[in-house]
Parts: structure tokens; C-alpha cells; sequence
């Protein structure tokens, strides 16, 4: 193991193993300031999330006491997204699905909002009122903004009044920059106590905190069918379902991803056809530090909840992708193991700080998913992988997705190991049809 690849597992490990005592640290702060509980929604009013998020913020701030400030940022730089046009496009049909499974509101013919409406918007919350105020004005801008409808926007502006157009900018930028200092790099999140819960998705997350705290209280949000998911992954006897995953080895979430995605096929023998890609930094695509220590701080919880292990890793950037790379193309497909190593390799990586870089701990992953020492010493030697790495992202990027993992079933294709559950019911529900 390089010394740099030993000295970010170190770092990793021990930030993942800290967050009980923050939060602990958190709850004594607190009742030294006297009780009450805060939190934050940093908000966009072009993002998606945020308008689910605002919906739901009221009923998170009634039924436990938290009292939620809405703060409207500026967008993210090119470091924390990368593909802005592609996330936008992505999250408006991920956010219809969400809605429709949640019971939300969220059109599903919307459209990227013009810059116009979202500086009004941004110009209403940036006014100064009372957070029980501003959680309904965010809410009811959302709406207008996401239906294209200027004369409602018009109305909110008229009723709850605006800073001025040259005051917008600044003030997002200014809160753009707080929420940088306070560790975090996207809107749509909820900071309480320490901690970020990404949109509706980590609500349970929060709920579970507070009740550890001794809170009691039910949201009462969870997702129902989806109709339009069912009629996107639909299959026959003559077309059986066939799932895509693109991942990479360096992503926590892929390795999530793939621990489900092989119990799905056990259970419903649908066909997983996994695609790596290389990771976005080898991809010359910069990730910011509150970036990386998030995901693996989500990534951790996510495996918790999930029962897979996860906690003890070692980086395998640079001469350990190639050799995961080499083996996967070079052995891998063609030994049907095509789930079974990258479960391997990435267990190892991510759980029991295997360096893939270094060959003995690269054959025992190997071995363990069924691959020789043999094969795997004349696939290390093969550099013709890059050429598939190249069709991946090629193909990822033809699916308008640029991060990992991603998934594609049907005509139905989405970004994140989030949506896999939804899957699993809706291809269960099929099975039991058949």
C-alpha cells in the first residue's frame, strides 16, 4: 500500500468513526444554548429536491419542534457538479417519480425554469420573515416556479414583497459560502446537529436521530407504487428484464449497489449486466474534499442501514483501478463473474482496507470471487480494458448520466443506488404476476 493510499484510509476511517461523539458533542451544546432545535435547508429554487424538501419541511417541523431556516444559495461550481445541464434534466424526472411515489407535488411535463423566475423566487426568500413564514412562501414558490406559472409568481412577489434584484446575487453567494464553511457543497439539504440529510431520501435518517434524542413522532412519509416506474421496466416472456449497472471500483455507492443488485438476481434471476467506468477524478473531473467525505460519511450510514459491511478502507486510485479495470474485462465477463468480482474487490476496498494496487491482496479478492492467480497475472499485463472503459462512459453519457452508479431497465434509467428499492418492489410485484 502507498503511503498516500495508506494516509487517506487512515483519515477516512477515523472521520467515519467519529460521528457519535459529534453528535453527542452536538446534544450537550445544545441544552448549554437552551433546548431549542435548529435546523437548516439550504435551498435552490431550480433544484428539484429542494421544492420536495420545502414541502415536507413543515409537517419535519411540527410533528418534532425543530425550527427549520430556509437559505437560498447559488448554484454549485463545476467542482461539486459537473455536468449541471445533465443533473438538472435528471433530477426533474427523478423528482416526478419521488413525487408520485411520496405524495408530493411535482409536474411531470417540467421544464428547467428560466433564470428570470428563479432570481424573483431567490429575491422573495431572500426578505426577511419568520421561518414558519418562509417554509410556506418556499413551498408556494416552488410550485410556481416548477409550473411555469409567472402570474402565481407575480402574486407571491406582490404579497410577501422582495429584495432588490442587485441585493440577489451577493446574498446567495454569501450563503453558498456558509454552507461550503459548514462542510457541504449542494442545496436540497438539511444540516441539523452536525450532520447533512440529503432531500427526502434521508428524512428517515433525521426522524431516527431525533427520536434517539427522545423525540416521538412519525412523518408519516413513505413511498407507494409508482405507476409510471412499472410501465417503464415492463417485461415479457420474450423480453426478460435486463438491468445495466455502470459503477466504478473507487465508489462507495457502487459497492452498495452491486451487494443489492446480486441479491436481486438471486431472487428474481433478472439479468445484471455490470459496466465500469473509470472514477471522475482519473476522468480529469475534480472532487471537492466536502464532496468525498460526505459520500463516504452517507455511504457508511446507507451500509448500516443495508447490513453491509463498510468502514475500513484503503484508496484504490491509480494503479489498483487498472488492475480492478484489467481483471474485470480480462476475466471477469467471461467467467460469468461479472457481479461476483466487483462484490469482491469492492468489499475488499471498502471494508477490509485491501490495497488492489499491491498483487497479493488483489489475488485473494480475485480468488475469493472464483478467479485464478494465473488469469489474473496475464490480465494485469492486458491494457486492451481501456478501450470497454472508453465504451462505458461513452454509453453513460449517451444515457444524459454522468456520475456512478447508474442504472438502466427497460426504458427507465436513473443515477444513485437510492432508486433500487423502488426497483426490487416493482420487479417482485411483476414476478408474483407471472
Amino acid at each position: 500500500m502507498s503511503a498516500k493510499s495508506r494516509a487517506i484510509g487512515t483519515a477516512l476511517n477515523a472521520y467515519l468513526s467519529s460521528r457519535p461523539a459529534k453528535h453527542a458533542l452536538y446534544r450537550v451544546g445544545r441544552v448549554l444554548r437552551g433546548g431549542r432545535r435548529r435546523a437548516r435547508l439550504y435551498y435552490r429554487a431550480d433544484d428539484p429536491y429542494s421544492h420536495l424538501l420545502a414541502q415536507v419541511a413543515p409537517r419535519l417541523a411540527d410533528v418534532y419542534g425543530l425550527q427549520i431556516e430556509i437559505i437560498p444559495v447559488a448554484a454549485p461550481g463545476v467542482g461539486a457538479n459537473p455536468a449541471p445541464e445533465m443533473l438538472l434534466e435528471h433530477a426533474i424526472s427523478d423528482a416526478a417519480f419521488l413525487a408520485e411515489s411520496y405524495g408530493l407535488s411535482f409536474p411531470r411535463d417540467a421544464k428547467p425554469p428560466s433564470q428570470d423566475r428563479v432570481r424573483r423566487a431567490h429575491a422573495v426568500l431572500l426578505e426577511r420573515r419568520t421561518t414558519e413564514q418562509q417554509m410556506q412562501v418556499a413551498a408556494q414558490l416552488g410550485e410556481a416556479v416548477w409550473r411555469d406559472d409567472g402570474s402565481a409568481l407575480a402574486a407571491i412577489v406582490e404579497r410577501y414583497g422582495s429584495v432588490s434584484g442587485e441585493e440577489v446575487r451577493p446574498a446567495l453567494e454569501a450563503n453558498y459560502a456558509a454552507l461550503e464553511r459548514a462542510g457541504h457543497y449542494q442545496p436540497g439539504m438539511i444540516y441539523y446537529g452536525g450532520d447533512w440529510y440529503w432531500g427526502i431520501d434521508r428524512l428517515h435518517f433525521l426522524e431516527e436521530r431525533l427520536q434517539r434524542e427522545g423525540l416521538r413522532g412519525h412523518l408519516e412519509l413513505s413511498a407507494g407504487p409508482s405507476p409510471s416506474l412499472a410501465s417503464t421496466i415492463h417485461a415479457s416472456d420474450a423480453n426478460p428484464m435486463r438491468l445495466e449497472v455502470f459503477v466504478s471500483f473507487r465508489s462507495p455507492y457502487s459497492y452498495l449497489a452491486i451487494v443489492q443488485l446480486m441479491k436481486l438476481r438471486d431472487r428474481h434471476g433478472i439479468e445484471v449486466t455490470v459496466r465500469p467506468v473509470l472514477p471522475m477524478v482519473m476522468r480529469g473531473l475534480p472532487v471537492p474534499t466536502a464532496k468525498r467525505l460526505y459520500i463516504a460519511h452517507d455511504a457508511k450510514r446507507e451500509a448500516d442501514r443495508l447490513g453491509i459491511p463498510f468502514g475500513h478502507v484503503c484508496d484504490p486510485l491509480g494503479k489498483g483501478i487498472g488492475h480492478c479495470m484489467a481483471v474485470f474485462f480480462g476475466c471477469a465477463v467471461g467467467k460469468g463473474l461479472g457481479l461476483e468480482f466487483p462484490a469482491s474487490v469492492m468489499r475488499g476496498i471498502w471494508s477490509e482496507a485491501r490495497d488492489v494496487g499491491y498483487l497479493p491482496d488483489l489475488l485473494f479478492l480475485a480468488q475469493r470471487a472464483g478467479i485464478g492467480e494465473a488469469d489474473v497475472r496475464a490480465a494485469i499485463e492486458d491494457s486492451s480494458w481501456k478501450e470497454s472503459a472508453k465504451a462505458n462512459r461513452e454509453a453513460l453519457t449517451d444515457m444524459g448520466l454522468w456520475g456512478v452508479p447508474s442504472l438502466r431497465i427497460g426504458s427507465y434509467s436513473s443515477w444513485g443506488q437510492d432508486r433500487i428499492p423502488a426497483l426490487a418492489a416493482e420487479i417482485t410485484r411483476v414476478s408474483q404476476l407471472a
